[in-house]
Formats: C-alpha cells, structure tokens, sequence
C-alpha cells in the first residue's frame, strides 16, 4: 500500500441534526446534504482544497495552505448562512499525515475532528497552530475561546473561532463535543517549542467578561529592543459609531503605552497609514522598524462592545498576548487600561508607581462627549481651513457634555491656534483663546501630556524659548512617546541653535514616526545643522523612495541645500532646476551654484532671469547679489547689496558668510554688515 507523508491543513465539516432531520424529513434532508456537497465542492476546489472523503453528513478534505483552509471555510459558511440556512460546523488543525490511497490518517486528522465537534452552527475553530499561521493576516479575525482537553489527544489544546462579520462565536464556558472534561483554567500547556502558560480570567462587572491568553517563551528569544506599534484595530460591523470606537480604541491604547518610559510607541500619525490595509505582519513591522505589534478588532452590536487583542513578536510572528473583552459600550474606556498592563506583564516592563498609576487613568465616562471628541480628532488630522473649524465645534459640544473632559480642552486649544494658518486667525487672540482652553485643562488634570506639547507649540513659535523649553520638559516627562513635543522640542533646539540637542530630538521624533514625511525632513534638516552630510543623504533618498511624489518640491529643496553645504555645486544644480519653474525665488541659488562651478554663461542666465522677474526692488537685488557671489565677482555683489542698505536687515543675518563669506574681511561689506545693525564675526 502506497504511503505518503506530508504537512497539511485538515478541515472536518458537519451538518448538525442531519440524522434528525433524516428521521423527520428525508427529502429535506437531502435536499440539505446536497446543497451543502454543492457548496462544498465548489470553494474546495476554488481555494484549491482536496476532498478526501464524504459522510453522510459531513466531509473530510486537505489543503496545501492553511491560510487557504481558513479562507475557504469562512466562504463555505458565508453560503450556508444564506436563507435557507445549513447548521454547518467546521473545525481546521495543521500537522502531518499518512496519504494512503483514497485516505489519510494520523494524529492530526484526529485533532480536526476533535476541535469540529466543538463547534456550534455556524461556526469555524481553529487550533492553535492554525491560529499561529493566519494571524498575520489581518482580513481574518479570530477570538480565543479557551484550552480544552480533546478526546485522545496528550495535551490540552488551546482552541479559537473565527469571528469575521457574521460568523458565530461559541461561548466558551458552554462548548461541548468530544471532550475529557470541562475547559481547563489556570492549565499549563507544555510543547518541544515553547512552555505556555494560561491564564483564563472570567469575571463578571457588570461590564461583561474577558478572557485572556499568556504566552511565555524563552525569554532569551525574546527581542531585547522594546518597540511597539499599535495597529488600527479592524472593524467588524457595519454600525458607523464602531468606526469611531474602533479608532478610538486603538488610539487610546496607543496614548497609555506612550505613557511608559521604557516602551517604544510608535505614532499615530505613522500606524494609521495601515488602516484598513492588509499586509503581513512582518512587513508592517519592518517599515515602521518596531519588535512587537498589537493587533486587534471591534465588534459593537446594539450597546455591547466585544475586542479582541493580540500581541506578537514580529519577527517569528510569534504570539505572547492574547485577549478578549465582552463589555458593555459605556465601559470600552476601561479596555485601554486592561490591554495596556497586560502589555506591561506580558513584556515583562519595569515600570514605576507613577507610570502604573497613568495607565489607570481614564479621559471621560461619557460615552456621547467621547464620542463628539473622536469626531473631531479625525477632523483634525485633515488639516484644511473646513475641518480645523469643524473640530473646534465638536470639540466644543464634547465640553458641554463633560465639562471635565481635559483632552477635549487640550485639543481645541491645538485647534484655534491652528486657525491662525489654515483661515488666518489673528495670532494674537488665538494664543490667548488656545491659553484660556489649556489652562482649563490643566486645572482639571496635570498629568495630560497634551496640554503641554500644545502649551510648547505656541510658545516656540511666539519666540518664548524658556517657556516652550519647560512646557516640552513637562510634556515628555509625562509622555515619553509624544511625538509633538519631541518634534517641537527638536525646532527649539533649532531655533536656540543647540543643534546638538536638536539632532537628539529629531532622531527621536523620527523613531517614533517613521512614515511622516514632515518628521523624517526634520531628522533631515538636523543631520545637515551637525554636519552630518552622508547620513542625511541616505535618509533623503530613502524618503524620496517612499514618497509618491506629492513632496517632490521639498525634497528637491532639501537636496540643494545639501549639496550646497557639501560644496558640492554640480550635484546641486540638478534638483535647483527641477524647482525654479515653480519657485522662481531659487534662482539666487541655481545661479550661485553655475558661479561656483565657472560656468559664467548660464550663471549670466539666471541673473538676467531675476533681473525681469517681478520681485520687489530689495529682494531682487539681494537675489542677484547672490548670483554674483558664485562668480565672485566683488563689485557687482557690493553694489547690489549697497542698494539694498538699511532695508530688509534679515535679508543678510543668516546668509552674510554663507555665500558672501569671502568678503569677510573687505572693508565694504564690512560697512554693510555694520549698516545692518548686524555683528561684524
């Protein structure tokens, strides 16, 4: 007899009550078997399955991928929940088996059939290592139900249901089928890979039940590198108030994680660019350069909320956490603090009573006044003159409801001075409005990080160095992973000149968002303020790979100053072209850089281009000047700059030695310097 051996992915299915419908109804009976062998051998062969054997109510096949298994049985179910629905249970296990000739056998073949008689109408259960190879994929969603001890199998085994939109999720307290006992609590699940220990927590608040799985693996294998990122959780309903949750869910975890000084929480701003996307695992993690990643769902029905979390190591697409919460909609603000320490446990974080106590904290009871406050985040985030307006007014109907609501009064406060460039709101009134909201705020709790990244912003940008050196202090203290205030902490340091502390800053800022064009340009400005031309060079171009050509402008601007601090001309030439079309006001450099490169000709070029531009008098001549400096010829540049005296002081404070630095020393643009009230170096 002719045996194969191989690993392959075992789906068992069964109609429930086929006998007794046989007994009571033999034709609908029939009519049942072959819609559903109609239905069966249909997917099978689209998810390129192979049939092995037919029951008289049930099926046994085998599939090569065991993503394809899982794919195929939520179609199957999907068909047969369709009116007149067929009670079909489904149960899936991977391992090896003994190919005989119109059959298989083997210990894994038992395991499916096992874990299908678990199931319940409707239903799909997965094994544990089903649940190992489909994780990673995010358009499958399942739930942990417990660890069951199977009929002749060694070890308890931990099972989980699939539960994408419409499928059934059994109970975990009421599954039955072949089974020694009842499901195990507080079990230890011991295999050659991994010791795995359990922890079932089922307890009643008046909010529900959560159930929760703990992996621990060598902890010699674990990445030492404590880097996270939350990923949007999938929305499972059709409701639109379970989009808002499930964004605020996600987020809210991300903000108490953000919190912990030895974890590194990757932004918002760069996880949401995943929303709704479906990518493995490992390349998720590999863009935004993180060890672990929390994934999860949300499945809101009528005032109930139920999510599912999960946290694995990316690299080996390894699971240490996972947990389900059954709450009701009013208590989802108790999640974000119950999957935040099981984090902390579950990566064995040394945190202190401070950061133990923030993960406690919750931002309002009010299911509505939240809600209002998620609507005008998203608002927010499209920065336009509409939107910015928009947020201001839902962040205040957020206020009315909880007058209390200290995030509501930090983000409008970040709102109205935002106004001041999206629909040119006076500065001033804007300052003091966004100070009146954030003062509120503080009144309320001092221990919101947000207040006083907004506090910073503002006063960087009024020139209130002191002020936003100690609003930012307080910020990151709190919040260790607030990417405002790193990434304004860096423009401090910029604007102070401490380009050291602005380089540290940046670098930070640019961990913690790594897909944000605007941050990466600020690592970028940052390298180039301490010299550190070759690494700034690497980054640009692996941000001009990324990009999708919206940001050629920039990047093309970032490029030339480049070269132009590496006195590198030509190469500067190139990306100065690509631009001038669009911002006529380069020319200075386009012509500076032909100077410095002898190329008088198109050096002449550009200056007779400035010369019929439309520029005021000042700013023209200033350009031209410029232009001269690349030939270095003296009188042209000293007359233009003449021409230009007691005028337009900025117009020489930053560039006097930058391009007219070889006349430092002439007697002329000495005088100059010094009738621009600046100091002669």
């Amino acid at each position: 007899m002719s045996q194969i051996r191989q690993l392959a992915a075992i789906m068992f299915t069964d109609i429930e009550g086929y006998t007794a419908l046989m007994q009571q109804d033999e034709k609908e009976a029939v009519v049942f078997r072959n819609r559903h062998r109609n239905t069966f051998e249909r997917t099978t062969e689209a998810f390129n399955g192979k049939i092995i054997q037919y029951f008289g109510d049930g099926t046994l096949s085998t599939f090569k991928s065991t993503v394809e298994a899982v794919e195929c049985a939520i179609e199957m179910q999907n068909a047969f929940l369709e009116e007149p629905k067929i009670p079909v249970r489904i149960g899936i296990h991977v391992g090896d088996i003994i190919q005989l000739k119109d059959d298989i056998i083997g210990d894994a073949v038992n395991v499916a059939s096992r874990i299908e008689s678990c199931a319940i109408p409707g239903s799909i259960l997965i094994s544990d290592k089903v649940h190992d190879q489909i994780r990673s994929h995010r358009h499958i969603e399942s739930a942990f139900l417990d660890a069951y001890d199977l009929k002749n199998v060694d070890e308890a085994m931990p099972i989980f249901a699939i539960s994408n939109e419409g499928l059934a999720v059994p109970n975990p307290e009421d599954v039955q089928g072949e089974l020694k006992s009842n499901p195990l609590k507080n079990s230890k699940i011991i295999s050659k890979k991994r010791a795995i220990s359990l922890s079932i927590l089922a307890f009643i608040l008046i909010v529900g039940t959560v159930f929760s799985i703990q992996y621990f693996s060598n902890q010699n294998e674990r990445p030492e590198d404590l880097s996270i990122a939350v990923l949007p959780f999938n929305n499972l309903s059709a409701d639109n108030d379970a989009e808002i949750f499930r964004d605020g869910v996600t987020e809210d975890i991300l903000t108490q994680l953000s919190k912990l000084k030895q974890l590194h929480v990757i932004s918002r701003k760069s996880v949401m660019q995943f929303k709704n996307l479906d990518k493995p695992i490992s390349q998720i993690a590999k863009k935004l350069r993180v060890s672990y990643i929390l994934q999860g769902s949300i499945r809101k029905y009528d005032d109930k909320v139920r999510v599912t979390a999960q946290l694995v190591v990316a690299e080996t697409d390894e699971l240490i956490w996972a947990g389900q919460y059954d709450k009701t909609l009013t208590d989802i603000f108790a999640i974000q603090s119950e999957v935040s320490k099981e984090i902390v446990d579950a990566l064995n974080l040394n945190i202190t009573f401070d950061e133990q106590q923030s993960l406690e904290d919750i931002s309002t009871h009010n299911i509505e006044a939240y809600k209002l406050f998620l609507r005008g985040r998203q608002e927010a985030d499209k920065r336009t003159q509409g939107s910015i307006a928009a947020s201001i007014k839902l962040y205040e109907a957020a206020i009315d409801l909880d007058n209390n609501y200290a995030e509501a009064y930090a983000e409008i406060a970040n709102s109205v001075y935002l106004e001041t460039y999206y629909s040119g709101r006076d500065a001033v009134e804007a300052s003091k409005l966004a100070n009146d909201y954030l003062n509120k705020a503080e009144k309320i709790s001092i221990k919101v990080s947000r207040i006083y990244s907004v506090r910073g912003l503002i006063y960087n940008i009024e020139g209130k160095h002191e002020l936003a050196k100690a609003a930012f202090e307080k910020a990151i203290k709190l919040a260790p992973n607030d990417l405002t205030a790193r990434h304004q902490f860096s423009t401090f340091y910029y604007y102070t000149q401490q380009y050291e502390k602005q380089l540290e800053q940046a670098k930070i800022a640019y961990t913690l968002d790594p897909l944000s064009f605007a941050t990466a340009n600020s690592y970028f400005t940052a390298l180039t303020a301490n010299f550190k031309y070759d690494e700034a060079e690497k980054l640009m171009q692996s941000i001009e790979k990324e990009s999708d050509g919206s940001n050629a402008f920039v990047i093309n601007r970032s490029y030339f100053r480049l070269y132009i601090d590496k006195r590198d001309y030509k190469m500067a030439i190139v990306p100065l072209k690509k631009i001038v079309d669009e911002q006529p006001v380069f020319n200075r450099f386009l012509g500076y850089c032909y100077g410095k490169e002898g190329d008088t000709i198109n050096c002449y070029k550009v200056i007779n281009t400035i010369k019929s531009a439309t520029f005021k008098r000042n700013e023209k001549n200033h350009q031209i000047a410029i232009a001269f400096a690349g030939l270095q010829e003296t009188d042209s540049v000293l007359y233009y700059l003449d021409t230009i005296r007691n005028n337009q002081r900025t117009m020489l404070q930053r560039e006097r030695y930058e391009f007219f630095g070889y006349l430092k020393d002439d007697p002329r643009f000495i005088d100059l310097i010094k009738a621009h009230a600046l100091e002669v170096e």
